[in-house]
């Protein structure tokens, strides 16, 4: 029992720390682009997705509610950063969203500056330890969200 409670502390102090550095890096890249941290993996998935992203997609890929991706979707249009791929007024949700030029090339600098991040994080990890600790990272995360689905159900 003592070692589990053990490898909850670690883990958790690892992950928040993870987190916390993550928010930190954003940040400090973001500021010098103009840009918030929250609107990076925006701008990441859409650039990963030239033919557009709904609202609802982006929800999913960001982990996200339908409030927090409309306020980060007005303000990346207002920045010019992306536009709707076709308006369609009647199904706000399901409209597509692209980059715009200015946004394929912001997300170049936002991609660049994620690969330096990624690249220092890593730093001594040999390719092998890497897979390992992204299936092992994944397997953990897919049981917490199961664990997390059955208070869901619970109720």
């Amino acid at each position: 029992m003592v070692e589990l409670i053990e490898r909850f502390e670690a883990f958790t102090t690892y992950v928040t720390k993870t987190y916390k550095s993550i928010q930190k890096i954003k940040l400090s890249e973001t500021e010098s682009m103009g840009l918030k941290a929250s609107h990076v993996m925006y701008m990441y998935h859409l650039g990963k997705n030239e033919e557009g992203l709904t609202p609802t997609e982006l929800c999913k890929l960001c982990i996200e509610d339908k409030a927090a991706v409309s306020r980060i979707i007005t303000d990346l249009t207002k920045k010019g950063f992306v536009k709707p791929a076709q308006v369609d007024s009647q199904r706000k949700y399901r409209t597509k969203f692209i980059l715009t030029k200015e946004g394929i090339d912001m997300n170049k600098r936002i991609n660049d500056a994620i690969s330096i991040a990624v690249s220092k994080a890593s730093n001594g990890l040999s390719d092998e330890d890497r897979e390992t600790f992204y299936r092992v990272f994944s397997y953990v995360t897919n049981n917490l969200e199961m664990i997390c689905d059955s208070y869901s159900q619970d109720k």
